[in-house]
């Protein structure tokens, strides 16, 4: 039926992807819910999965007391604060004033109010008969999935992978006894007669258990609650098929597993009409529709709480950016452009200290060119871009001998490291091996271990046709001004890092290249602007870059804060000054980036720094993007000045040569929404853990290659661990939604989200905040939705 199939899409849709570990990119968990406001979404949440988006009251207490949130900020905060939370304060006769905010210091010690609501037939079964069937249910349906989406972790290939997951589980099933050991009062065999196709299985379970139409979507989504992990990864999986053009089917068969369970623990009692009864009461009598119930007064009173600690953010932010200094107009003779991540904002003052005439530039460190890369490994198809993109280029190591080389002792390697993974291998390895594998350890606990230069054997031409290599050359130039000032030596340097023993190392990586490292997406930009063929497409088109602009690729180690550059030979003698003026820059701001970091990090030196990465029994290597909360989209010049404590995303943008706002649109529906799914998976994770985040480091267990269990359990965790957030005493990364600041008035401002209602559902359900600098950089002026501004009075503060 067609009103199923787009129920089954839209339920499923609300599921955020979740990236496997090779490349894992931060992701909105509220990816799906973004349509609605900021407030609903909370308390929906807390109703389907007890999960919470804000911080407990105690915690806003303590930053009061702290001094990190002021009366001012709680004023703020009402004044500014949506419908529903002032209702919520009215319906309990509640002042909706500051002293009314203040006086829930004594509500630390009460008992949280009980929302959660249970929709899965075996949820309510075990809230009512105090079972384990929804456990039961997770664990094995968890089980079948870590076997089938196994990356090659696992000795033992799953024999039904050629099929799709429905039905690779439907034959598999059958031939398992653990359902009737556990005392699973269904009938086995009944789950390997159900129909062959899933659909055909999600609409008997529709049917069969009576589940109004005009509640199927809703019901479908809390099903996929059950195991929300692993729905995440097939959520992923059809998401790049869909990029691709194609149609995926992961989530379907998994909803369809689900379902099986479901429906054979639903048919055990369904003679039962108390039992039934009580559950459709839930389901369809009292249902929880997001955004038709009413707020409580102790979440309405924590998210204003939420809002006067980001009002705190953003008047530290607004005191950071200050007065725009004035930008020279004279030629740079170096310039250097980083990736927007957090992390280059304070490396880049440091270089900037240590190389006065230098000018720093912000770009998203895929630099406009989007790779499908393959690397010495045939089967390693890596997509060095944005999240939000589907690569198109290709490219490739450099030579097909070096390749085979390389390839076979990276085969040896994955070999060896899958044996250690296997659980067989976990005491009988070191034992067979004995104390020769123990100086290995010492060596790795104590940053001993020779470390080998980054790979340079990356071919960067990659094959790619003139007219794309124009259009590449185009979006880089135009990106980052170049077309009006162009220096004589031009850094685009890409990051990375460097950890040991780590399976959220490609969570340091770029995000803006897919949890990748940006070195060869660097290289090959480079070798697409020095091109003259490029050049001269490029001066036909009216871009006159410098004939004597020399364009480097390198790459920053983000957890050693070392600087690698790439193809130095090719640098023309005439520029070897500039580039040992360069080199010796990055060496001096690479050790004071370091010993600033070694604070935050309780590391003495910067030595002990650099020895954190190879350390393998080391939780916290880095912080990563932990503290995000500004995204500055303005001249250099207007932040220069200013100590953004690597807090704020900056990337360049001049609005003197862009007044239509062409390349600000591009900013705005690219590298400001990734941003904000990095903000708000850090935010998440900060808030509640349990539900976005993934927990302690210290009983991860790597599932199948694709992601991390929490011990025994064998759903996927989402989101960040604990130690890339808490630093064991407090937490480092302080919860706040992102806070965009752009250098352009509100008319290109408005006329962009008037062609983005995707961008403007984020501003206008607060999922984050946008403030218009104005185009000289002496306003700041919130956008509360398309063409609603806090210089005029707000429609309706409905979000």
């Amino acid at each position: 039926m067609k009103a199923i199939e787009a129920q089954i899409k839209q339920a499923c849709e609300r599921i955020a992807p979740l990236w496997p570990l090779q490349n894992f990119v931060a992701v909105n968990p509220f990816l799906g819910f973004t349509e609605h406001s900021f407030s609903d979404t909370a308390l929906y949440f807390k109703q389907v999965r007890n999960a919470d988006l804000t911080l407990s009251q105690a915690a806003y207490h303590q930053a009061y007391e702290a001094g990190k949130i002021g009366q001012e900020d709680l004023q703020a905060a009402l004044n500014t604060a949506p419908v529903s939370l002032r209702k919520a304060f009215e319906d309990n006769n509640t002042p909706f004033v500051v002293e009314s905010l203040l006086a829930s210091q004594s509500e630390d010690n009460e008992a949280p109010e009980d929302m959660y609501r249970p929709g899965a037939f075996s949820a309510y079964l075990d809230s009512r008969m105090s079972g384990h069937w929804q456990h039961l249910i997770r664990e094995e349906t968890a089980k079948w999935c870590a076997a089938y989406f196994d990356k090659g972790q696992a000795q033992w290939h799953f024999p039904w992978k050629a099929d799709n997951f429905y039905l690779a589980w439907q034959s598999a099933v059958v031939h398992d006894r653990n359902l009737t050991m556990a005392g699973f009062p269904g009938d086995i065999k009944s789950l390997g007669e159900l129909p062959s196709e899933p659909r055909a299985t999600i609409e008997l379970a529709i049917r069969e258990m009576e589940v109004p139409a005009e509640m199927v979507e809703e019901w479908l989504y809390r099903i996929c609650l059950i195991l929300p992990g692993w729905a995440g990864h097939a959520r992923y999986l059809d998401r790049e098929e869909s990029l691709r053009g194609r149609t995926g089917y992961s989530m379907e068969s998994l909803l369809a597993v689900l379902l099986g369970y479901e429906l054979a623990l639903y048919r055990c009692y369904k003679d039962d009409e108390d039992c039934l009864l009580g559950w459709k009461r839930l389901l369809i009598e009292e249902p929880v529709i997001l955004g038709q119930s009413e707020l409580p007064l102790s979440l309405a009173k924590r998210l204003v709480w939420q809002s006067a600690y980001e009002k705190s953010v953003e008047q530290t932010l607004r005191a950071s950016i200050g007065t725009p200094l004035s930008a020279t107009k004279d030629r740079p003779e170096i310039q250097a452009a980083f990736c927007i991540d957090v992390r280059s904002e304070p490396f880049r003052r440091q270089l900037e200290q240590h190389c006065p005439g230098l000018h720093s530039m912000g770009f998203a460190g895929f630099f406009g060119v989007p790779l499908q890369h393959q690397g010495s490994n045939q089967t390693d198809e890596q997509p060095r871009c944005p999240a939000l993109l589907a690569p198109f280029i290709q490219s490739h190591d450099a030579h097909d001998k070096c390749r085979h080389n390389h390839s076979e002792q990276q085969y040896a390697a994955e070999a060896s490291k899958r044996f250690r993974e296997t659980a067989a291998s976990c005491f009988s390895f070191v034992e067979t091996f004995g104390l020769t594998y123990g100086v290995k350890l010492i060596k790795d606990a104590f940053g001993l271990k020779a470390t080998k230069a980054a790979a340079v054997d990356t071919e960067p031409a990659a094959h790619i046709d003139s007219d794309t290599r124009l259009k590449l050359a185009t979006g880089i130039v135009r990106g980052l001004g170049l077309q009006d000032r162009c220096g004589q030596l031009v850094l685009l340097c890409g990051h990375g890092s460097e950890t040991r023993n780590n399976p959220y190392a490609s969570g340091l990586d770029c995000g803006a290249c897919g949890g990748y490292p940006g070195d060869v997406n660097a290289r090959i930009a480079c070798a697409v602007l020095n091109d003259p063929l490029t050049r001269s497409g490029l001066a036909s088109a009216g871009i006159s870059l410098p004939k004597d602009s020399v364009f480097i690729a390198g790459m920053h180690n983000t957890t050693t804060d070392e600087v690698t550059l790439f193809e130095t030979d090719h640098v023309p003698s005439s520029h070897s000054g500039l580039l040992e003026q360069l080199k010796e820059a990055l060496k001096q701001a690479a050790s004071g980036n370091a010993l600033q970091r070694a604070t935050s990090l309780g590391c003495k030196s910067a030595e002990e720094v650099l020895q954190r990465s190879r350390d393998w029994s080391q939780v916290r290597p880095e912080w990563g993007l932990a503290g995000n909360s500004g995204f500055i989209i303005a001249p250099r010049s207007w932040t220069q000045s200013a100590d953004l404590h690597g807090t704020a995303f900056l990337h360049e943008y001049d609005p003197a040569s862009d007044p239509e706002g062409a390349v600000l649109e591009n900013i705005i529906a690219g590298p400001m929404v990734v941003g904000s799914w990095i903000n708000l998976q850090y935010y998440g994770s900060a808030t509640d853990n349990g539900h976005f985040g993934s927990g302690h480091k210290a009983i991860h267990n790597i599932v199948g290659g694709v992601g991390v269990a929490l011990g025994n359990e064998s759903d996927l965790r989402p989101g960040l661990p604990m130690q890339s957030l808490h630093n064991g005493h407090d937490l480092v990364h302080r919860p706040s939604r992102l806070h965009v600041c752009i250098a352009a008035d509100e008319r290109v401002i408005d006329a962009i989200l008037e062609k983005h209602p995707e961008v403007d559902a984020l501003i206008r359900n607060r999922w984050l905040h946008l403030i218009s600098l104005g185009s000289d950089g002496k306003q700041w002026k919130r956008c509360y939705s398309l063409g609603n501004w806090a210089n005029k009075k707000p429609a309706r503060l409905t979000a």
